[in-house]
């Protein structure tokens, strides 16, 4: 019997080293999205003071942009998520919800990034003033943050594939590109064709990007809540943040991440020696009984 015990003993003890090489060869998604340098967040604008002559601005995660179709139906995201230019890797996602020109929910669910397709920084931030105060930065400490457009590849839970463009024009940007006015969103491809972002762009609803990238230009906060320009140095990484002629090919969207190669080994020999110390578990079992 003591011989049994310890034969026990060793299965389950190859059981839990077997299950924390797992669950440490797995990171979470939220892990791997913390991992990559550029990030985007679906905001909503709370102007500080006077709306017609604001101090400041807070910025809050909760932003819903839409876009219309021609039909009159209307599409809301909301969201976040994050993408590697040197890579080409994107991921992310959130809520949708579409109406009917009448303001009916039709569709709503869960979307998902599944592709990166592009991304084009532009040049101008809010000039609003050296008084004009910044709150509730999103992005870690120490990071940029700065106008552009950004191209991904999403699927809309219960509704198929589709080509998200997201953009964030803030009024220091001059020219505006192709006449846009503010954030907004467009959805297409596929079954979707929400291409009328007007109403969104004079909203407050609009989109956040930040970097950790060193080597990315932009807008940082200090520490009295001032944005001022950064001063970028040059990384491998920034080579690949899109100018604005930049249009990176699409690849795969990375895993939260599987186990190695060496980690299925491993799985197979730890399962053999559970086999083989059952099997001689129950033969000792067997033997206290006859």
């Amino acid at each position: 019997m003591k011989t049994f015990l310890i034969v026990l003993t060793a299965s389950l003890t190859l059981l839990v080293a077997l299950t924390l090489t797992i669950s440490i060869q797995q990171p979470s998604k939220t892990a791997a999205q913390e991992d990559l340098p550029y990030t985007f967040f679906f905001t909503h604008y709370e102007l500080l003071g006077d709306p017609d002559n604001p101090e400041g601005v807070r910025y809050h995660s909760n932003g819903k942009p839409f876009a219309k179709a021609p039909d009159g139906s209307k599409i809301t995201l909301s969201g976040q998520g994050g993408w590697d230019p040197s890579s080409q890797t994107a991921q992310g996602g959130g809520q949708y919800t579409i109406e009917d020109s009448s303001g009916a929910v039709t569709a709503k669910g869960s979307w998902q990034v599944t592709d990166f397709s592009s991304f084009e920084q532009l040049d101008g931030w809010w000039e609003m003033g050296p008084e004009f105060k910044e709150e509730g930065w999103q992005g870690p400490p120490g990071s940029a943050s700065f106008s552009g457009f950004l191209k991904v590849k999403v699927n809309l839970e219960n509704q198929g594939d589709g080509v998200l463009t997201a953009w964030c024009v803030m009024p220091g940007v001059s020219p505006k590109p192709d006449n846009h006015q503010g954030d907004g969103i467009s959805l297409t491809g596929g079954n979707f064709n929400f291409t009328d972002f007007s109403e969104s762009e004079m909203s407050l609803e609009g989109v956040m990007f930040y970097s950790t990238d060193p080597a990315s230009d932009g807008y940082v906060l200090t520490s009295d809540g001032h944005t001022v320009r950064k001063t970028a140095t040059v990384s491998s990484t920034a080579s690949a943040t899109a100018s604005p002629s930049a249009t990176a090919t699409t690849s795969p969207l990375p895993t939260s991440g599987g186990p190695s190669q060496l980690v299925w080994v491993l799985t197979l020999v730890a399962a053999l020696a559970l086999v083989g110390s059952g099997v001689a578990a129950l033969a000792l079992l067997r033997r206290s009984f006859s």
